[in-house]
């Protein structure tokens, strides 16, 4: 009798521990929320392209961005020599921009930046306004990506090339960029995105396709690439592309798409961008209608961003 009354105390134990289990295991699956994704890319830029992170609350990123010349350019009579007197293009700087960007909330950043390129100060906001899930059940994390630029150039700089029967009006200088990124981070170690985009200028100098006639347009759509493998836990190699629909770049042999490719390290509370490419330009409203330089000629640059995040 002593040993059924432990049995039966034993197995009315078990049967309610199993009890608990299966319902902790039914209320976990009810109650848990899917996790988002965090850091799908390092950085707030990749090489040229932007990334769908934002900077977070309260706080100020201040990056130093730096584009140098061709390191080696075959179209010259004598390019080794070129190379070797300007140092690899170290010596002649194709753009330097500062920047600072502010985290207003978890998912919208505002920024204002100047570029030497065009002489352009530009303002930005970026909100991000669908996040990835590890589950999978949002498989992106989608941003869109706003900027107004300013060319402050000189009169004659602003309308160099150009037979002026008009008058000068003060909204020529401006140009506006719209750009969807649209990213999803497909394993802890490969991160991807597309980003569709429209770019509008006020005013541009007549240019016409010397291959078909095509003339050069005031608005311009563009698709970009780009992505992210990480190698370490601070290291990964960064590459991004941009193709130009309109009919004035295609097969344009005086404008090409910019490709660049890089590695990305992070030391403490730097992160630190080491590319190359053929773009000159920093930032969209320069690069995509200005890139002149070509992978195939050996026109490739280096460039690097120095990026700094500061609580406020």
């Amino acid at each position: 009798m002593r040993y059924f009354t432990l049995i039966s105390a034993l197995a009315i134990t078990c049967s309610s521990f199993a009890q608990d289990d299966l319902l902790s295991l039914v209320e976990d699956k009810k109650d848990t929320k899917p996790e988002k994704v965090y850091a799908t890319f390092k950085t707030y830029r990749l090489g040229n392209a932007l990334t769908t992170e934002t900077v977070k609350a309260k706080h100020l990123d201040f990056r130093i961005s730096h584009r140098f010349g061709n390191i080696y350019d075959n179209t010259l009579q004598n390019p080794i020599n070129s190379t070797f007197q300007t140092f690899f293009g170290f010596d002649g700087a194709e753009d330097i921009r500062f920047s600072f960007d502010y985290g207003l909330t978890r998912n919208v950043t505002l920024g204002i930046g100047r570029s030497r390129a065009n002489s352009l100060l530009d303002g930005s906001v970026k909100w991000r306004i669908l996040e990835q899930t590890t589950n999978f059940s949002m498989p992106v994390s989608v941003a869109y990506f706003g900027d107004v630029g300013y060319t402050h150039k000189t009169v004659n700089s602003l309308y160099q090339g150009v037979v002026k029967d008009f008058q000068t009006n003060e909204l020529h200088r401006f140009n506006f960029f719209n750009q969807l990124i649209i990213a999803s981070k497909l394993t802890p170690w490969l991160s991807l995105e597309i980003l569709p985009s429209y770019f509008h200028r006020n005013f541009i100098p007549e240019r016409i396709n010397k291959k078909d006639l095509s003339e050069d347009q005031n608005g311009l759509f563009s698709c970009g690439f780009g992505g992210r493998i990480k190698l370490t836990k601070r290291l990964c190699l960064i590459g991004d592309y941009f193709y130009n629909f309109s009919p004035f770049y295609v097969n344009n042999a005086d404008v090409f798409n910019p490709l660049s490719f890089g590695v990305e390290m992070e030391t403490g509370g730097h992160v630190f961008s080491l590319f190359f490419t053929n773009a000159s330009g920093l930032i969209e409203n320069n690069y995509l209608t200005s890139t002149r330089d070509s992978w195939a000629k050996g026109q490739v640059k280096f460039g690097f961003a120095i990026s700094r995040v500061f609580a406020l």
